[in-house]
């Protein structure tokens, strides 16, 4: 259990395609995002240093165990918050951040969303509100006195966001701006008070108070602008540039723990005050924490020792790079849903070619079937073929998948992505035994989803959902590259498939290297098919080829085409 399974199993929205959970390395703080579908979350990676240090959401810790955990909680909160985001009954657009607000209307909305996202949390599962109090509290030790700020406008924004969420104030204000502050405290504090009573089942126009809020907040602070920036906490989905925090070379623990119980205070929870502040977390959550870092590190290592595999085959190839696709399993699930079911009706036409050498179960001599024995021995009805075909006569099959990923294929939309997990998905009912069988894709770029030492896991069909139709068409050298490894194994029947729109493009004779690229192969004894998705250009370069514009045309030709291939190999 990686960080992003983590995020699954922890994330409080669990309709796995209304949103999808993505980490990348580039980003200090979450965002937030509306697509197509729903909304994608979008999380920071954690960053290992060499003083032997991992940092978090602009927090530094030691690289053991206690800094582990905390990384965790941090994390937890993120995800927390972001995901209960998805949850509020407002109309898409007004829940993710826009870039056409204004700084004041960013941080407006924002403000107001957030109370109904802990009121949610609140209602929902409050043991986890120390998540949320930790990751307030570390940001109110960050957090510049107010005096520090200098535009009005970030100064009164900076204290509503502690106030709201730690329910103190860090620093001195003026009248104006404290009375401001106050104003705006207490009308969330009626407001948390009127989303609780809809979530308690009142009927509530949740978006007609989400825009008077909105608006009461944009008149109050209109006072103090200019507004250079739309202030947010780091665990919190992006806004917009954010200065009010300062870097602090360690946290004060004493500092920290008041805020983090005064933060659950001002959240509506409660915690003994004689209590510590880690004896507020069960250790079971510490220990998932600690599994999702060994998980990562172990996946990283068995990565690594893939690549180091199928480097030298692609190093002879004009690939730019091999390596392994960003994970994206809400991807994954909204494409499967386009040939919802194709895979189980082509699993039932290609079994027949794998039934070929045993299509009469029952035979005269053979290995004796017990079960048949006793049921014939019962019925007093003897019999003779009570007697099973030797498992050794049994023929030996593996297949690779290499499914095209180049810009062309974009245009197929999503069902080129469909077609490929349609087949990749018959191919694991097929073959039980998930060494027989690879998985690739490319553009000028390899890209390994599902090698032969990997089952086909929740993490091989993220790896699926996060391929990007992009760069140009080497279909050779993809050919090549899996083809040489499909060549080495040892089992009776060897089988290529290769999806794509059939536009080889990229370098000079690109066609006629593909040609002889499915010709090499084909002296091999290895079966090459070539599925084009929307095309009929396949035929122009694979002997053995389909053209699939429907799910019935991917079961009834491609896999017509497969069993006839499979019986003529298995006859010579």
């Amino acid at each position: 259990m990686g960080f992003l399974d983590y995020a699954w199993n922890i994330s409080i929205q669990k309709d796995n395609t209304k949103v999808k959970i993505l980490q990348d390395s580039a980003l200090d703080q979450p965002t937030l995002e509306q697509d197509s579908y729903g909304f994608t979350v979008k999380l920071p990676a954690v960053r290992f240093h060499e003083d032997g240090k991992i940092s978090y959401l602009g927090e530094t810790f030691p690289l053991n165990t206690t800094g582990r955990i905390k990384v965790g909680r941090l994390f937890r909160a993120a995800v927390l918050h972001l995901t209960t985001h998805t949850l509020i009954p407002l109309p898409k657009e007004k829940i993710a951040p826009k870039a056409s607000d204004s700084f004041t209307e960013a941080f407006a909305k924002s403000l107001v969303r957030d109370v109904y996202v802990n009121t949610c949390i609140q209602s929902l599962c409050p043991e986890r509100l120390v998540d949320i109090a930790y990751a307030n509290a570390l940001a109110f030790h960050k957090l510049k006195r107010a005096e520090r700020i200098f535009a009005p406008s970030t100064r009164v924004m900076s204290a509503i966001l502690s106030k709201v969420n730690v329910g103190m104030v860090k620093g001195s204000l003026t009248n104006e701006e404290e009375q401001t502050v106050n104003a705006l405290f207490n009308d969330l504090l009626l407001l948390k008070e009127r989303f609780s009573a809809s979530l308690g089942g009142e009927q509530i126009n949740v978006e007609g108070l989400f825009d008077e809020k909105v608006k009461n907040i944009l008149h109050l602070l209109e006072p103090f602008g200019p507004f250079l920036e739309a202030p947010s906490l780091s665990y919190t989905e992006h806004l917009g540039r954010c200065s009010i925090f300062t870097e602090v070379e360690k946290p004060n623990a004493s500092e920290v723990e008041r805020a983090f119980k005064e933060s659950i205070e001002a959240l509506g929870g409660s915690v003994s005050p004689e209590a510590g502040m880690d004896s507020c977390w069960r250790k079971e959550q510490d220990a998932e924490a600690l599994q999702a870092f060994d998980s990562e590190q172990h996946d990283k290592e068995r990565r690594e020792k893939i690549l180091a595999k199928i480097a030298p085959y692609v190093s002879a190839t004009r690939f730019k790079s091999v390596s392994f696709p960003e994970e994206d399993y809400s991807q994954y699930l909204r494409a499967r849903r386009l040939v919802q079911g194709a895979s189980r009706r082509l699993l039932d036409i290609l079994r027949s070619a794998f039934n070929y050498l045993d299509e009469n179960p029952r035979q005269e001599m053979g290995q004796l079937d017990l079960p048949a024995v006793i049921q014939s021995i019962a019925s007093n009805k003897p019999a003779t073929d009570v007697f099973t075909l030797e498992e050794y006569l049994k023929p030996s099959f593996a297949w690779s998948i290499i499914f095209d990923v180049s810009r062309s294929m974009g245009v197929k939309g999503e069902y080129g992505r469909a077609l490929a997990i349609a087949v990749a998905e018959a191919a694991k009912e097929l073959m039980t035994d998930s060494s027989s069988w690879t998985f690739f894709a490319f553009s000028n770029r390899f890209y390994i989803l599902k090698d032969s030492n990997e089952s086909y896991s929740k993490r091989v069909r993220a790896r699926i959902g996060g391929l990007r139709f992009d760069g140009l068409t080497y279909i050779p050298d993809a050919i090549q590259v899996a083809g040489k490894m499909l060549a080495k194994r040892f089992e009776e029947q060897r089988c290529l498939i290769v999806i794509s729109d059939g536009w080889p493009h990229g370098y000079p004779k690109i066609p006629e290297v593909l040609k002889e690229s499915v010709d090499a192969l084909l002296r091999q004894g290895v079966i090459v098919i070539g599925i084009g998705v929307e095309t009929e250009r396949m035929g122009d370069f694979f002997r053995l080829h389909s053209s699939v514009y429907t799910q019935k045309d991917l079961i009834n030709r491609f896999g017509g085409l497969y069993v006839d291939a499979s019986a003529k190999a298995l006859e010579t």
